[in-house]
């Protein structure tokens, strides 16, 4: 590995033990779980899961798939995922230095995850870049629901696009994120699929 990138790495997850471990030092508060009213949940759309899988479809279910789980209100399905979706994305280092939140994941699975999680994403955009951030958030969500008791189902490429977003080295914007992950509650949280349940 070139020298120039080992100390990049190096200096960026430094940085992102000290600035997350002084957060998790100031916050004390979890992040309370949000509530939706019944026409809220209503006027958000559902997605349209069914389709005809090809072999170029299972081939690619590592990258392109959904959560969905028995019993689940459209409340939980929306936290659970969007309390992943904050681990999965690196926290305080790629969520916008949100010390709340950091405090929050801290609490909930221990400085060395939080931390972990931090130092992980450094290191990768320093050294692998962007596809290597978009395949470790990936492995973080479905790690994170399935540890939440959620099924795995494949998708296919275009309509999981409708409902989901990747990131390289930008963040998508809260309002749209927001969006994106309502979306993904309404399937978590509707009807089972008849879909394979894929691997966790």
């Amino acid at each position: 590995m070139p020298k120039i990138y080992l100390s990049v790495a190096i200096v960026a997850a430094s940085f992102c033990i000290a600035t997350t471990a002084a957060d998790a030092q100031a916050i004390k508060a979890p992040v309370p779980m949000r509530a939706f009213s019944a026409e809220e949940v209503a006027a958000v759309d559902m997605p349209d899961t069914a389709f005809e899988a090809t072999p170029a479809d299972v081939e690619t279910y590592d990258k392109y798939f959904y959560f969905h789980r028995d019993g689940t209100n459209f409340d939980t399905a929306y936290n659970d995922i969007s309390e992943c979706d904050a681990v999965s994305s690196g926290i305080n280092y790629y969520a916008g230095g949100d010390s709340y939140m950091s405090t929050y994941y801290a609490t909930q699975y221990g400085m060395a995850g939080a931390l972990g999680g931090a130092i992980g994403s450094a290191m990768a955009d320093a050294i692998f870049g962007s596809a290597e951030r978009r395949r470790i958030r990936r492995i973080n969500m479905r790690n994170c629901m399935g540890f939440k008791g959620y099924d795995r189902y494949g998708m296919e490429k275009e309509r999981w696009q409708a409902f989901h977003f990747e990131e390289g080295f930008g963040r998508v914007e809260d309002e749209k994120r927001t969006g994106y992950l309502m979306k993904q509650a309404r399937v978590a949280s509707g009807p089972k699929p008849k879909a394979e349940v894929l691997p966790k």
